[in-house]
């Protein structure tokens, strides 16, 4: 004869099934694995900090543009000019207007130097207020 008990045979389990959570644990640890080093930064740079701006309203009388165009040319404006040429006509402007700001355009597809040596001019130039711009064709 069968024997009836009173424990029915849906019961609490005591023990807990760890295999699902080590299945999660070891994805989650392959994912980290895998972006981790996309995460790090190989190259050790000391970036420049820039100095708090006075935000005072420029004068469009003391703005001057310089351009460069995707052959290399340089404009003062809109007049095409030498590195020479426009290395005297910033310092007269400077020395006419003390507040001298220059904008510079240049073309998305030069090559850094040719920008770079613009930056030379306006610093030999004594101009310390300057923007960088690229045109976009």
């Amino acid at each position: 004869m069968k024997r009836y008990s009173q424990r029915s045979g849906h019961t609490a389990m005591a023990e807990l099934n760890v295999t699902p959570l080590l299945d999660l644990a070891f994805v989650l640890l392959i994912i980290f694995i895998i972006t981790t080093p996309l995460l790090e930064n190989h190259i050790p740079l000391s970036l420049p900090a820039g100095s708090a701006s006075n935000s005072q309203p420029v004068d469009p009388k003391s703005i001057r543009t310089v351009s460069i165009d995707r052959n290399g040319q340089v404009y003062l404006g809109s007049k095409p000019v030498d590195l020479p040429v426009l290395e005297q006509e910033l310092n007269a402007f400077r020395l006419e207007t003390p507040d001298a700001a220059v904008v510079v355009r240049a073309d998305k597809s030069l090559r850094y130097q040719q920008v770079v040596d613009v930056v030379n001019v306006l610093q030999r130039a004594q101009i310390s207020r300057m923007h960088l711009e690229d045109v976009t064709p």
